[in-house]
């Protein structure tokens, strides 16, 4: 049994909207990160996986190894929500949602919610969690106000 499993963050960075015109749910970009229980170096490397739009080639998912997890470049909050118990399978979550093109109600907290239902109907992919999209999404724009 391992005990040092890693662990699954949510991150959210700026969207680069600007001002009132932007509703609130777009004034984030929603993505994940994962990366090791025990964080006692100065950087810690892990993983970002999320979707990004472009205006050449629409919604593309991605996923970058990063020297350090703990802060990567615009990073607003990093929310801890799971133990993982199958990095495997989650990464086949992960690489497996998919995205739609040419919706413009369809965003990256999108995909977000529906890797996180993924998650919860799998049952093994993580242990101890918090996955309720509700929660996390309100933690996550409460910190804006802290």
């Amino acid at each position: 049994m391992v005990s040092n499993k890693n662990r699954l963050y949510i991150a959210l960075y700026p969207s680069g909207a600007t001002g009132d015109v932007t509703p609130e749910e777009r004034q984030y970009r929603w993505g994940f990160l994962v990366g090791p229980k025990a964080e006692k170096s100065k950087e810690v490397p892990g993983t970002r996986y999320h979707v990004k739009n472009s205006i050449v080639t629409g919604w593309n998912y991605e996923e970058l190894s990063l020297r350090d997890v703990q802060n990567t470049t615009t990073l607003l909050a990093r929310l801890l929500i799971a133990k993982i118990e199958d990095d495997e399978r989650l990464k086949e979550v992960f690489r497996t949602t998919p995205f739609v093109q040419n919706d413009p109600n369809w965003r990256c907290r999108t995909w977000v919610e529906q890797v996180l239902a993924r998650i919860i109907s799998d049952g093994g992919i993580v242990g101890t969690s918090q996955l309720d999209w509700r929660a996390i999404e309100q933690t996550g724009r409460d910190l804006e106000h802290a």
